[in-house]
């Protein structure tokens, strides 16, 4: 292993694919779709166009950007994500207080509402993980001068992605991570 684009999360099988990339797809994706759905709020809320239009064509540069791993754009990702979750969380409230006061509200937008708000935190925590961010921007974790033991390769926590030093020769279903206490490996019937 020579560098981050070989990290394996602890106890999964390897892809084919790299798997900072995919984490970066995804994000990028998720960044699409918010952007998406600012735009159409903004719109629907507002009645007009160029109110809606202004901010699509600076959240489609943000996706643009930050999908090619343009250096300026990596913030501006976590923010934009942060912003829909913020609409997220009012609509979701709204909802709330219109099933509760009999007024209205959906059981389906609110488990929706829900999960999209968890999504994208999720989402936007990711920009503050080291790893995250030497892969983003094309860094080595070697290049940080880590020793690592004969048979050690470096691992992410499959829960909280804290960046672990493991034999994967010696990992068992017992070994738990010493920040999250959550197991490495899948058990057998877990799998």
């Amino acid at each position: 292993m020579s560098d981050a684009d070989e990290m394996i999360l602890a106890g999964s099988r390897p892809a084919k694919s790299n798997p900072m990339d995919d984490l970066h797809s995804r994000t990028s994706t998720v960044l699409l779709v918010d952007s998406l759905i600012f735009a159409y709020l903004a719109f629907v809320f507002t009645g007009i166009a160029a109110i809606s239009i202004l901010p699509g064509i600076f959240f489609m540069a943000v996706w643009l950007g930050y999908r090619k791993k343009a250096a300026w754009a990596y913030w501006f990702c976590p923010m934009v994500m942060g912003g829909v979750t913020l609409i997220f969380s009012i609509l979701l409230l709204l909802q709330l207080m219109g099933l509760f006061s009999g007024v209205g509200g959906s059981i389906f937008l609110v488990v929706i509402l829900a999960w999209a708000i968890y999504s994208s935190v999720r989402f936007v925590r990711i920009h503050f993980h080291p790893v995250y961010k030497m892969g983003y921007s094309g860094y080595s974790i070697y290049d940080e001068g880590i020793k690592l033991e004969p048979n050690e390769m470096l691992a992410a926590c499959p829960t909280c992605l804290a960046v672990l030093a493991v034999n994967p020769l010696l990992l068992s279903p017992e070994d738990r991570c010493p920040h999250c206490d959550s197991p490495l490996v899948l058990g057998q019937e877990e799998e």
